[in-house]
């Protein structure tokens, strides 16, 4: 697993534990946040989405660079601390995406605290239980296994030689850690709250739930469980895509997530 060490690296304190923050850009800010896998530092679609907006890419509690304070266990707790990280950042009407596990923390926030928000993103989002289907068991799996379950076709994605290279000992120590970290908030019940669809008919802010239509591991049934559950949203599909449409299909991805953001000013 590599991690992007850059100058676009800080640490921002919340309570009694240093966040490590990559962030960059200028313009209205944005909050992304990473999936089960981890944070990969800053990479090119945040220097994308930057270009036009204050872009923060922390590392969650366990994952990475962030120690996980001792009462952390679920992810409405992550959703807690990272509405704690907000008002640490001062940041109000903002908009909040996130990806993978990342997405199901966005969506609880969002269903905290509204108001706060002006726009929300969930990308391939688990956190919603599917009533056709499954979302995929990726923790009894090996590691390559895994890998082939993220991308739909691992040819268009652009540097895949480096996400699948083999691994030095100190990124296999950070691999193991965060998926430590990801089975403990993440395995019973596999990937979702059964409470989250009846909180989120309140979120009336404008949403965009972002898909792969090829995703093997959330299958498109949650992105549309997701779009019927949010008060405002809308539901766009990527082709030829899998999990990861931010690094996968960089180009639609950014043109979806532009396009809606230029609707919200």
């Amino acid at each position: 697993m590599t991690t992007t060490m850059s100058a676009n690296e800080s640490r921002v304190a919340v309570g009694g534990t240093e966040v490590q923050m990559f962030s960059g850009g200028s313009g209205p800010p944005i909050l992304f946040l990473h999936g089960a896998g981890g944070n990969r530092g800053w990479q090119p679609f945040h220097q994308a989405l930057a270009a036009n907006n204050t872009v923060y890419a922390p590392s969650q509690p366990g994952f990475n660079g962030t120690e996980r304070p001792d009462w952390l266990a679920t992810i409405t707790d992550m959703a807690h601390f990272n509405q704690q990280m907000v008002q640490q950042l001062g940041l109000d009407q903002y908009v909040l995406a996130g990806h993978s596990m990342g997405g199901w923390i966005a969506a609880e926030m969002a269903a905290m605290s509204p108001a706060s928000l002006k726009g929300l993103v969930l990308i391939d989002a688990v956190g919603i239980r599917p009533k056709k289907s499954d979302i995929t068991e990726i923790f009894m799996v090996s590691a390559q296994t895994r890998a082939g379950y993220r991308f739909h076709d691992p040819s268009q994605v652009p540097d895949i030689e480096e996400l699948t290279r083999e691994m030095t000992p100190e990124e296999t120590l950070v691999d193991f850690s965060n998926r430590e970290m990801a089975s403990r908030l993440l395995w019973k019940p596999y990937m979702y709250n059964p409470s989250l669809p009846h909180y989120l008919p309140k979120v009336n802010i404008p949403a965009l739930v972002l898909w792969g239509r090829q995703d093997a591991i959330v299958p498109l049934e949650c992105g549309e469980l997701y779009n019927q559950a949010l008060g405002n949203s809308k539901l766009a599909v990527i082709d030829q895509c899998g999990h990861s449409p931010q690094v996968e299909k960089p180009k639609e991805f950014i043109d979806h997530v532009t396009g809606f953001l230029a609707g919200l000013k």
